[in-house]
Order: structure tokens, then sequence, then C-alpha cells
């Protein structure tokens, strides 16, 4: 069989249809969700892109390998085993759409990169070419909503959509999808959307789609005992923000989703033409959420470990699997690899650390805690530098680069465990999270260190410390060992 991966960047599961949004758009995917099977209860382990994606590659979780950062030195560097030298090895032909983040030294002519894939959307006289094309899009007042306040910015785009705009990607796939691949081979396409990761900007009609008056909101209040993270972020980033602030956010983030459905909606069309779901493998998913107003914050954050952040969508639809199933057991993005992998009929031989999900379908959980770790150790915090304005012409203090530079430890390491009960957030500064999701199912009262919560800690912290063991560095790999 062939196999596609899609994935979005910065999408919560939250965010969409079939995952009970009441609001937010999201018909493309609802109707692939209805025929695929949907993981309600999926985790990426980690809130950062580059970390998450290379753990959806490699099935292994992101410390292990020292993948903590989006530099390209925190990239896969050649050689390292990954889904696609599996696929390879056994004669797929390997294409790869949208953003890298996964890979060191990817993009330009395949002959002088990594090699990894056949092709790429800067493929040379293929794909290159065609991120010329100009997509038009309504005329209108680009005026950014309230400028005063640039990290809850948003802006209605008037100009042409051009390069590697999502569109263009789509494009792409669906290029090579009709008249590129080689249909005397298995394929295999992997296709990286943009958006909704912000800026939080989107032409109309996706920009003006859902009325700000009345969409359910997100919490705009910092939780009970909020950590540092959280506290620094609102402080320097949104303190300015008021209730108008945030839901004009949430709005546009739903537009930029909807926008997504609607390019998802052509790639499906094409898979119908193209006669593919009989012999194709289809994987959906994202590689971490986003704020969006939640907390009056935007965007993401490392060392957060709320679901708004680490809990993604996932829809899987293979012909041999029976459609119209919701698995409600925990799963994460380390389990993806060993899932597709024996969905084709080949295995994983290189150290993963998921495990197939196929008995999860058939109804035995495949693990009863999820894990996720982020942020960096002291000596990286003390070497953070910035340039002195973001792409926006605002100075760069007005992000993220000012919580880095005011409270560095904002960015120490951190790691959690999720049962379906429970949450236990583990800081290197000492500033740690407990939160019953029974009874507190938004996360909005940390209960670490009150009375009676001393023996869920102690038991959940046993737990993450096994994790830890468990995952501990393997490389480099011995072959022999001996005493």
């Amino acid at each position: 069989m062939n196999l596609i991966i899609i994935t979005s960047d910065e999408l919560r599961a939250d965010a969409c249809g079939f995952m009970g949004n009441p609001d937010c758009r999201t018909p493309n995917l609802d109707h692939f969700a209805a025929k695929g099977v949907v993981f309600t209860n999926h985790f990426t382990p980690h809130s950062k892109c580059v970390p998450s994606r290379v753990a959806m590659m490699t099935g292994r979780y992101c410390h292990t390998d020292g993948i903590r950062a989006i530099n390209e030195e925190c990239h896969l560097p050649p050689g390292a085993p990954s889904i696609i030298d599996s696929l390879k090895a056994a004669g797929y032909e390997t294409a790869y759409f949208g953003h890298n983040h996964v890979w060191q030294d990817f993009w330009g002519d395949n002959t002088k990169s990594s090699g990894c894939v056949d092709y790429h959307s800067f493929t040379n006289g293929v794909f290159r070419p065609m991120l010329d094309r100009e997509w038009p899009v309504p005329a209108g007042e680009s005026v950014p909503v309230d400028p005063g306040a640039p990290n809850l910015r948003v802006q209605r785009r008037t100009e042409p959509l051009t390069f590697f705009c999502d569109d263009n990607r789509v494009e792409q796939a669906i290029h090579y999808l009709r008249e590129v691949r080689d249909r005397s081979r298995p394929f295999y396409m992997q296709l990286n959307t943009g958006k909704p990761h912000p800026g939080y900007d989107v032409e109309e009609p996706y920009f003006s789609m859902y009325d700000r008056s009345s969409i359910t909101t997100w919490p705009h209040d910092l939780p009970e005992n909020a950590p540092l993270p959280l506290r620094a972020m609102r402080a320097s980033r949104t303190g300015k923000g008021d209730e108008s602030h945030f839901r004009e956010l949430q709005a546009v983030y739903y537009g930029m989703v909807t926008k997504v459905d609607v390019l998802l909606g052509r790639l499906f069309e094409v898979l119908d033409e193209e006669r593919l779901w009989d012999d194709t493998v289809v994987l959906y998913t994202t590689d971490h959420g986003d704020f969006a107003g939640q907390f009056g914050l935007p965007e993401k954050w490392d060392t957060v470990m709320h679901d708004c952040l680490i809990r993604v969508p996932t829809i899987l639809w293979a012909p041999t699997l029976d459609g119209g199933r919701r698995v409600d057991s925990l799963s994460d993005h380390t389990d993806l690899v060993p899932t597709l992998l024996e969905l084709l009929g080949l295995n994983a031989d290189w150290g993963v650390h998921g495990r197939s999900l196929l008995p999860a379908v058939e109804g035995v959980p495949a693990r009863d805690a999820v894990f996720a770790d982020g942020g960096h150790e002291a000596a990286m915090r003390s070497r953070f530098s910035f340039p002195g304005q973001d792409r926006d012409g605002f100075p760069a203090t007005h992000g993220k680069q000012q919580t880095y530079h005011d409270v560095p430890d904002a960015m120490a390491r951190t790691k959690v465990i999720r049962t379906d009960r429970w949450k236990l957030v583990i800081r290197e500064i000492e500033d740690h999270e407990l939160y019953d999701l029974e009874s507190d199912p938004g996360e909005l009262n940390n209960i670490h260190g009150r009375p009676g919560t001393e023996q869920i800690t102690s038991e959940l912290m046993l737990r993450l410390l096994q994790w830890c063991l468990r995952t501990d560095t393997d490389r480099p790999y011995v072959g022999r060992v001996g005493a």
C-alpha cells in the first residue's frame, strides 16, 4: 500500500468539528474522520515544531536524541534512521511537500542535500517553478487590528498568495499524485501546511467568517496558581490585551483552520479521482496546538504542557481498518511509526519508543499514560540572544524574545506525565503543576503541593522517573557489548 501523511502546523485538537468544536467549520476533515479512525486522546511529545515532527518520523522521544530546538543542529543528520529510510529500502518512491523541520541539509538540489526523499517542494524543474504561482485574494483594507499590541495583532490579508503559501504546497502534492509519481511503485507522500501557525492573518472570506461576539471562547484568565511560563508570557507578551483582543485572535485562528480544511478538501478530491483510497494508508495529524487566546496568550510555548498545546487531532484511514471508529485511549506521536509500518507490512528496527495502535483500534488500550518534555538546560538558556526587530518591523522584544530575555527560567527543562485523570508537570526550577482532569478538565486549578495530593504526586513522579530511565539516550549505538 501507499502512505500519505498530512500535517498542519499548530492546530489544537479542540479546534476541529470532529473533535466537538461547536463553532469552527472543518467539513472536509469531519468527512474524513467519519470514514476513518479518530484517536481522540492523541498527544505530541513536545509543544515545539521540530522536536514534535522528528518524533513523528522516528518514533522516538525528543530528549533521547537531544532534539530540543528549531535550529539546524537539532534536525536529524543524514543517516539517522526514520520511517522514510524504511520505506525507501522497501522500494517506495518518496515525496515531501511543505515545511521540512525534520532533516538537516534538506532543501535545494537533492544530489547535494541529505537526499532523504526523491522529491520535495524545491526540486528543480519539477516542483520549484510551481512556487511562482500567485493566488489572488479579495481586495480591501489590510490595517492590522490593534497594532499597539503586536502579540495580539491579527490582519486581513489583501496581497496575493505566492511562493511557499499553503495553496502552492497543496498544488504541488496534487501535481505529484496526478502527474509525477511512478505508478509502477508504491509511494510515500507527506504534505505539511504552514497554517494555522501564526501570524494570525488570512484572506476573506475566512478573516470575517466567525462572529467575534458569538464564538464560544476558551478561558482568558490564567489558571489558579499558574506556573512561571504562563505568568511570564502574560506579563511580557499580552498584558495590555482584553476580552475583545482575545476573541479577535480566536476568530481569526478559526478562519485559518477553515482555510486549511478547504485546501485539504482539494487533496481529498484528487484521492477520489485517482482511486487511491483502496490501496493507500492516510494519516492526518498536527505537530502541536496553539493558545489562540486561551489564558490571554498567542502561539505556543516549549514548557507549557496544557492540553491546548500537546493534545492534537489525529485521523487514520486504511482500507484494512473498519472506519467510523473513535479510539479514546491515550496515544502519542511515537506510536505513529510502528502503527504505519505495521499496516504496510514493515518493521521499525532502530529502537522506537512507541507501540502500534492497531490493538487500540480493536479495543485494547495501547498505554495508560503519555509523556512529553521541553525547555533547555541552564547553559543553553544563558546563551540566548535575539535580533533587533522581528519580520513585521516590531522590536523583537515585543514577542517571545521578550520573555526569553526577561525570564529565561520560563524555558527551564520541563517534563510531564498525563493519565486519563491526572497530569503532573515537573520543572527544573521547582515550579510544578498537578491537575485533576476529572474535576478540572480545563486545567484551571493547579493543586500541586496541596494537602491530600501527596500520594498521587509520588506515584506519578515515580512513573515519570521510570519513563526517563527507559528513554535515556541510547546513542551512539553499541553493536557488541561486553564487560
